[in-house]
């Protein structure tokens, strides 16, 4: 029986998927943890967690056919018959899905220096599939932006000259699209599918965006993932003028002012290099009284609660608040920060509920809150795998 090989790579994991039948049968999660490089098998055996060595990091798809071998999962790598990998690409050749043919890949190369950070490695990774599996297997590219395809002109303009945003295909196409898909399913199918809702996509990367009766109108991510919240170590929104003072300034050419945006900023330049990662800044903050650890969760909380306010504008309500991604699906500590001051909408959080939600799914306003606050797990790879299925190859 031929299975679908699922990939989403990101800049510290790597997710791999095995489907058949439209059904996962194994999920391997790949990732850079406090002590190194973590394997994570989950089956419906169960799961099986242990240490890999970078060598195994590095030929993760090596590693990934021994493993699913192991298992009796699959025989050989041949048992692979098509792959659908999701891509985060400004450009309108990227707003649908598609098989990734040659001019695909041309697309791609040409668009790599507007997202370097999630383009060249989803390039590089899928050089390494086709070198593997052979130059012939059935490649289908799954785009992270067609969620928002609906969304109206007035949110996806920029107030530059139309002729250059036509000619260079500048426009705010959005990102976390796969992820909001399976969030908008999941809420569908327990019938807590409401009209106005604000889905807070929060991890290493964060979005916010405005979903009304199920549709994007607008989102916080734009033209690439740099726009919008701040991040664990992408700038966000900042002024243009202090770009160009900062690429003068820092003597930064274009390469390196784009890597400066995406490597350096975020939670980890504002908080002086201490970390990008949430769960350091709060011990910072909370054991050691850490002024600069503090203000940069004070910022972060700040962008996101404005964003919430100004997206209750946009909708002329707000029915439904979703948590979702690393930090809002396991940090408590941080959904009690960005609701705080929401109040004036109708929210009320049940502080115990929030507090025992780590890592599931759960409601955690309160039963008199006029605005409900779910937590919902998101899974990316599922919705992967139908858009994948639905591609015809060539």
């Amino acid at each position: 029986m031929s299975k679908n090989l699922i990939v989403n790579t990101g800049s510290a994991s790597k997710k791999y998927a095995i489907y058949e039948r439209g059904g996962e049968i194994a999920f391997v999660h790949l990732e850079i943890g406090e002590g190194g490089f973590i394997s994570t098998l989950k089956t419906t055996s169960g799961l099986v967690k242990e240490k890999i060595s970078k060598k195994d990091w590095d030929d993760s798809l090596g590693f990934l056919v021994n493993l699913l071998k192991s298992k009796n999962i699959i025989s050989d790598k041949k048992d692979i018959t098509k792959v659908g990998i999701r891509v985060v690409a400004p450009g309108l050749s990227f707003q649908k899905n598609s098989v990734i043919d040659n001019q695909y890949l041309r697309d791609m190369k040409e668009a790599e220096g507007k997202a370097p950070l999630h383009m060249g490695m989803i390039l590089e990774e899928i050089k390494k599939i086709k070198k593997f599996f052979g130059k012939n297997i059935p490649l289908v590219g799954i785009s992270d932006s067609t969620f928002h395809n609906q969304m109206p002109d007035k949110a996806r303009l920029y107030a530059i000259p139309l002729k250059d945003a036509k000619k260079h295909e500048i426009y705010r196409y959005g990102y976390h699209g796969i992820s909001l898909r399976s969030i908008v399913n999941k809420l569908r199918s327990r019938d807590d599918l409401s009209e106005k809702i604000v889905v807070c996509h929060i991890g290493g990367g964060v979005s916010l965006t405005a979903i009304k009766d199920g549709v994007s109108i607008d989102t916080t991510m734009g033209f690439t993932p740099l726009e919008g919240m701040v991040m664990a170590n992408r700038v966000g929104d900042i002024d243009s003028g202090a770009l160009v003072y900062i690429s003068e300034k820092l003597r930064l050419n274009n390469k390196r002012l784009m890597s400066y945006l995406n490597k350096e900023c975020g939670l980890l330049g504002l908080s002086g290099g201490l970390s990008a990662d949430i769960r350091d800044l709060l011990r910072l903050d909370e054991e050691e009284n850490n002024l600069d650890a503090r203000n940069a969760l004070d910022v972060y909380a700040y962008r996101i609660k404005k964003q919430i306010g100004a997206y209750a504008v946009a909708l002329g309500g707000l029915d439904t608040i979703v948590f979702s991604a690393t930090v809002g699906e396991r940090s408590f500590k941080m959904r009690k920060r960005i609701c705080e001051g929401l109040e004036f909408l109708g929210l009320k959080l049940d502080e115990c509920i929030n507090n025992a939600t780590e890592g599931v799914e759960a409601e955690i306003s309160s039963k008199d809150s006029k605005v409900k606050v779910f937590v919902v797990k998101t899974d990316e790879m599922k919705v992967l795998a139908e858009e994948t299925e639905q591609v015809k190859a060539l």
